[in-house]
Order: structure tokens, then C-alpha cells, then sequence
């Protein structure tokens, strides 16, 4: 567990007073968030509490109606260029792995890099290579996604979005769609990552993996941040008692 802040003089993502409405509906709070470079954020918080949406604002998928998103220094707006800066920095990970089931595992991981970065399909190809081997699936690399199992499938989408070598990873539940053997193959490739330094923001239930990788904790509820602590404190002496609640229920 890293409960120290890494030392940096501004935030990589700062997220000030963000609203999000889906119709009359409000989703989004005025939520205020900041991560620093080499941060790893852990969002937690019961089924609707806005944390996906959260999430997926960070590099646009959502809009948002209200405050501010700042990515490495470039305002997230609905300018397409503006857009198409932050989503090269901005790698993502989904709960399902949404890999093209007709290319090959290599394929699916030089194809965004030799189209997006004008990378020659050799320069990819070694590039795709070398992360298959970081992630422990190189053997698999001329397979199509339908001959895996679901954690080699969510791994190669880890290396599919690791290929336009981001600044930031985020992450969306990357095990809730696993067996539960399979989650430690996933955890074990997001741990590393954390020990290499990358930016990571990640909604997860593994109390385990937050406890051990988390520099920060936070608990969401109805699209507000309810408690934002380091693991030690959050997990042991929890200052909300949302957060005593929603920890009973799933510590129980």
C-alpha cells in the first residue's frame, strides 16, 4: 500500500465542480477530484452512484455540463481537438473487453497505434510483442479473442490500450466481468503497472488491490464523492458513516 502523495508540482487530472445530468436526472454532483502523476485513485461506492460516469468524462465519453476536466494541462471541451489530445494520452479499460473478435490478438493491439499514431506495422507489431510479453500472454498473439479465456481477453485489452502508451490509465470495473479465478491474472498486470509509475484512476470493489496499490480511496454515493482518504484510513477508520456502511457490506 502507497499511502504517500508522489511529489509533482500540479495535478495531472483535475476535475473541478463537474455536473452531469442524464435528462432530469442528476448524475453528477459538483464533483472535485485532483490526481497527481504517478497517482493511482481507487473509486468506490454502491451500483449507481455515479462512478463509472465519472470515469468515462476523463476522456470524453461522457459530457459534462457543468465545471471543468483538465487532462496534462489541456481543458476537456467538445473541441475535437481538444478531444482527440486528451484520448492520446488517456488509455481505457472496460468492463467488457470490446476487442474486434475478427482480427487477431496482434491486430487488435497495432491497430490503433499504426492508424492514431502513423506508427510503420513493424514499429507496432514490436511494440504489441514486447507488451504481450509484459502482460504474460505473448504465446497468444496470433489467436482471435474468442480462443481465449476472459482474463487473457481483458489482458490483451490492457495491452491494446498500454500500445498508444498513455500517460494515464483509467479503468472500469476490469474484473467484474471475470471469473473469479481469472482476477488475479488482471490485478496482477494493474500492480505492475503501479509499480512501474503509471497514472491509474480505477472503479473497483477489490478492497484487497486498493488496500495494496491505492494512494487514495474514494467513496461515491447519489454523485457525490462522500469520503476521500489513503487505504490505511479508509478501510480501517473511515470518517463518514456512508463509508462505515457501505464498508460493512462488503467487508461482511
Amino acid at each position: 500500500m502507497t499511502d504517500a502523495l508522489p511529489i509533482a508540482a500540479s495535478p495531472i487530472i483535475s476535475v473541478q465542480g463537474v455536473q452531469k445530468w442524464y435528462g432530469t436526472f442528476q448524475v453528477l454532483k459538483g464533483i472535485d477530484l485532483e490526481v497527481y502523476p504517478q497517482e493511482v485513485v481507487v473509486l468506490m461506492g454502491p451500483s449507481g452512484s455515479g462512478k463509472s460516469t465519472l470515469i468515462r468524462t476523463l476522456n470524453g465519453l461522457e459530457t459534462h455540463e457543468q465545471g471543468r476536466i483538465v487532462i496534462d494541462g489541456v481543458e476537456l471541451t467538445q473541441n475535437p481537438r481538444h478531444l482527440e489530445t486528451v484520448r492520446r494520452e488517456v488509455g481505457m479499460v472496460f468492463q467488457q473487453f470490446n476487442l474486434f473478435p475478427h482480427l487477431t490478438v496482434l491486430q487488435n493491439i497495432t491497430l490503433s497505434p499504426i492508424w492514431v499514431r502513423r506508427w510503420s506495422k513493424p514499429e507496432a507489431e514490436e511494440v504489441a510483442m514486447q507488451l504481450l510479453e509484459r502482460v504474460g500472454i505473448l504465446e497468444q498473439a496470433q489467436k482471435y479473442p474468442g480462443q481465449l479465456s476472459g482474463g487473457q481477453q481483458q489482458r490483451v485489452a490492457i495491452a491494446r490500450a498500454l500500445a498508444m502508451q498513455p500517460k494515464i490509465m483509467l479503468f472500469d470495473e476490469p474484473t467484474s466481468a471475470l471469473d473469479p479465478e481469472m482476477i488475479k491474472e488482471v490485478l496482477d498486470v494493474m500492480r505492475s503497472l503501479a509499480e512501474g509509475g503509471m497514472t491509474m484512476v480505477i472503479v473497483t470493489h477489490e478492497v484487497g488491490f486498493a488496500r495494496e496499490v491505492a494512494n487514495h480511496v474514494l467513496l461515491m454515493d447519489r454523485g457525490q464523492v462522500v469520503e476521500r482518504a489513503a487505504p490505511s484510513e479508509f478501510f480501517l477508520n473511515p470518517k463518514e458513516e456512508r463509508s462505515r456502511q457501505f464498508l460493512a457490506q462488503i467487508l461482511s
